[in-house]
Formats: structure tokens, C-alpha cells, sequence
């Protein structure tokens, strides 16, 4: 399995530090928005998932930074799935400047939960069925 998704996020000043570049912490919000753009493209919306009775905690995050960013810099976000989900979910993240450079990857890990009782649970039918089809649908470029 190998879906991929991209969005570009322009830098603003507020994610910004006193040294003019993105602030750390902000990097793990990119990698939110390129997960919310991610599930759309997919057919998830995380709306239809919760919807559903069905939450995504995050378990884990990672991070690596490798070259600052800047206010007005448009970032390309690729988010992307390699395997199948479960009972979690890894979404990997590259962040890249306008030149091709690489600014910082990571890795998250979502799990799955029944909204109504927060106990965990494997990746719903649907959700499993949607990420097939869209591997499928990538397949067949």
C-alpha cells in the first residue's frame, strides 16, 4: 500500500520565533494540516470518521529537522500511508521548501478509538476500504 497526498502552507509571521524562522512546535501543526489533506484525498474526512463513532488519537510523534524555514516561505507538505491500517495508523510527513530542499520529516502514529466508551478499537471497514480503493485508484495511474 502507498497512498500520497500534498498541500503547500504559506509560512506566517506568527510561526515564526525571534530568530525569524519556524518556531519547532509549529512543524508538528504542518503535519496536521498535511494529514487532514491527506484523509480528504482519500475519501476520510476526519469529519465522516468521527461521524461514524470514531476517533484518532495521536500515540506518537517524531521529528527532524534539517534546514530552517521562513515567514512568507510556501512549504510543500507530503503526507503519505505505506501499510494498511489496523488497530493504528503511521502517516509519514516530508516538508520541503520552495527549492526542493528538504526542511524537516516525521512520523506520526494514530490509533483508533470508539467515541463512545474512548476504548480502542481497530481501524473501522470503511476506513480500511476507503485506503484500498485509493491504493487501488494510485495503482492504476
Amino acid at each position: 500500500m502507498y497512498i500520497e497526498s500534498e498541500i503547500n502552507i504559506e509560512v506566517r509571521y506568527y510561526e515564526t520565533d525571534q530568530m525569524g524562522i519556524v518556531h519547532h512546535s509549529n512543524y508538528i501543526r504542518y503535519f496536521e494540516c498535511g494529514r487532514h489533506q491527506f484523509l480528504i484525498d482519500a475519501g476520510l474526512p476526519i469529519m465522516e470518521i468521527e461521524k461514524s463513532g470514531i476517533m484518532m488519537p495521536v500515540i506518537s510523534v517524531e521529528a527532524s529537522y534539517h534546514s530552517p524555514a521562513r515567514m512568507g516561505d510556501i512549504l510543500r507538505v507530503v503526507t503519505r500511508v505505506l501499510k494498511e491500517p489496523m488497530a493504528k495508523v503511521e502517516v509519514l510527513t516530508d516538508i520541503y521548501a520552495q527549492d526542493g530542499t528538504l526542511i524537516c520529516d516525521g512520523r506520526v502514529v494514530l490509533g483508533f478509538i470508539r467515541s463512545d466508551t474512548r476504548r480502542p478499537t481497530r481501524a473501522p471497514k470503511a476506513f480500511v476500504d476507503a485506503f484500498r480503493k485509493a491504493d487501488k485508484d494510485k495503482q492504476g495511474e
